[in-house]
């Protein structure tokens, strides 16, 4: 059952924190629905700061344990935790994927010629 009355900002801003961030946990915690935590997040400064915080911390800890997945040659998903890296890392400079480079411009091949050379006998 859902509590009806008013929340502390405090007291909202000491479940997200407990809830390492994530808004569903904290407001089953307070027995309220999530948009009541985003609400007061959007309110007060203290929730918000809390949700901030919290957050930065799991994507921390995520990110250390992404880069010793990393470290860890035998892991399983190694391969894929070194393309996350450097997807996180470099964004602008890595892709797993080819792309083209679009040029712009006309080539001249006036003058090519395409034929396939003609066979020689080194017998002759």
């Amino acid at each position: 059952m859902a509590r009806t009355e008013e929340y502390k900002a405090k007291e909202v801003a000491d479940a997200i924190r407990a809830a390492n961030g994530v808004v569903r946990q904290a407001a089953t915690a307070l027995g309220c629905d999530p948009s009541t935590v985003y609400r007061y997040a959007d309110r007060y400064v203290t929730v918000e700061r809390a949700m901030n915080d919290a957050r930065q911390d799991l994507a921390g800890e995520a990110e250390g344990y992404l880069v010793a997945m990393m470290r860890d040659r035998e892991h399983p998903k190694h391969y894929k935790a070194v393309k996350d890296v450097l997807r996180n890392y470099h964004p602008d400079d890595w892709t797993d994927k080819k792309t083209e480079e679009e040029h712009s411009g006309e080539m001249d091949i006036k003058g090519v010629d395409f034929r396939p050379p003609a066979d020689t006998d080194a017998d002759d």
